[in-house]
This record gives structure tokens, sequence and C-alpha cells, in this order.
């Protein structure tokens, strides 16, 4: 596999480079233990700006954030202090820095990106061995209803087409139903069933006529499997320390 990697203090200088606003990164480490919420190395996150982040998924105001989003913020925030942590030792920015707006998204891309320029066919052909499923073409399932409310046709459809006619919660399982499964479903405050009569399961395309497609799939896997690398490392220069409140 071919990789390049380019020298970190030049893409933070890049980075840093364009527009700039002031951004208060770090607290005092002293901070009681209710006041913080992530330690990175010998600074922290406030939990303010911990909250203030998660208050924003908050979607339906009412004080209930999935497991999955508080552990996606948590991580999110424990990188963009490990690049600034990064940054500061490399003497690119001090610790009250003037930092670009949205800067890990810029940091992530443009390392991401300038880490796998390229890679070989043999690395292309065994992700795609490996991840068929992607590539594969919709399966076409045929149906049958015996109610003169559920105008099916006569046809093999794809999933797509079969939740404009029954709704998104009838075939929510068909992908692992047997021929010959019956499917109960309400719709418009009516009980409906269906039968599957047959099912045709898509093959995936050849990959000499999507290549393009897999080999930037490829890619963009290779750059996030080493970006998270990248990030493991920077752990071992800079200890990260998860407030236990936070999982509560």
């Amino acid at each position: 596999m071919n990789i390049s990697y380019l020298n970190f203090g030049f893409l933070l200088s890049f980075i840093l480079g364009i527009v700039f606003l002031t951004f208060d990164f770090f607290e005092d480490l002293s901070l009681p233990s209710s006041n913080w919420a992530i330690k990175v190395g010998d600074k922290s996150v406030s939990m303010e700006s911990y909250l203030a982040q998660i208050s924003q998924l908050d979607f339906n105001n009412d004080g209930e954030i999935d497991a999955e989003l508080k552990e996606s913020v948590i991580d999110q925030l424990v990188i963009e202090q490990l690049l600034i942590m990064k940054a500061i030792d490399e003497d690119i920015i001090q610790s009250d820095p003037l930092l670009k707006n949205n800067l890990i998204d810029y940091m992530t891309n443009i390392i991401s990106n300038q880490t796998i320029l390229n890679i070989e066919y043999e690395d292309v052909e065994e992700y795609y061995k490996n991840n068929l499923d992607k590539f594969s073409q919709n399966n076409l399932y045929l149906m049958e209803s015996d109610s003169e409310f559920i105008n099916l046709p006569n046809d093999y459809l794809t999933k797509q087409k079969l939740r404009d006619y029954l709704g998104a919660d009838a075939i929510i399982n068909i992908d692992i139903l047997e021929i010959g499964s019956e499917i109960k479903f309400i719709q418009d405050d009516q009980s409906f069933s269906v039968l599957l009569i047959d099912k045709i399961e898509g093959e995936p395309a050849s990959l000499n006529s999507i290549f393009d497609i897999v080999n930037q799939e490829a890619i963009r896997s290779e750059r996030e499997r080493s970006f998270r690398e990248y990030i493991n490392e920077l752990k071992k220069s800079y200890p990260v320390e998860i407030n236990p409140i936070l999982y509560k």
C-alpha cells in the first residue's frame, strides 16, 4: 500500500493561517470534579463546554440524550483537545490561541486526506470482497395481498417501491424473512397482511464496472483507520481522563 504522511507542523500552520477567532479551549486542571468533563494531559475541558455541546443534540428538549450520541461528543472533544495539545507542543499556538472556527473539521479532513494518497489494486480488491453487501444491487420481492385496499402490482419490486405501497414499518424486517412469510401491519388504523411469494437476491456489481467507486470507498476507509491510529498514538503522549459523571 502506498502511504504518504505530511509534516504535522506544516498541516497545522496551513490550517491556522486561514481565518481566526478567539476560543478558550482549556480550563484550569484544579477545577472541582463536578466542573470538569475531560482531562487531556495537564489541561481540562469544563463541564460547561461539554454540556453546551450536548444541549445541541437534545432535539426533543427533554434532557434525554442517547448514550451513543454522548459517546460521540466525548470522542470528538477528546480528538479536538489532543490535536490542540500537539499544536501547542509544536509551538504553533499557545494555550489561549486565536484559532479558526471548526478547527477540528479542518484538521480531521486535511490530515486524513493527506495521510493516504492512493492504494494498490490488491487492496481495493480485498476491500471489495470484504464489503460485497455495500456494492450489491437491490433485492427484488414478489408480494401478494388479498385486500382490495392494498393495490400491489403482480411484479417484483424493490424495497423502496414496497415502502411506497406498504409503509416503512411493514417492511422493516423483510430482508430476513423466508419465502411464504406473512407480514402484518396497520395502515390508516386498519389491519392488513401480505405474503412474501418470492425473492431475488441482488448480485454485487463486478469490481471492474464500479472500480472508481470502490477505490474511493477503500481510500476513505484507510484514511479513517490511519487517522484513528494517529489519535491513539497521541493518547500515549497526552493521557486522557473522562469524568465518570458523564456516563450517569
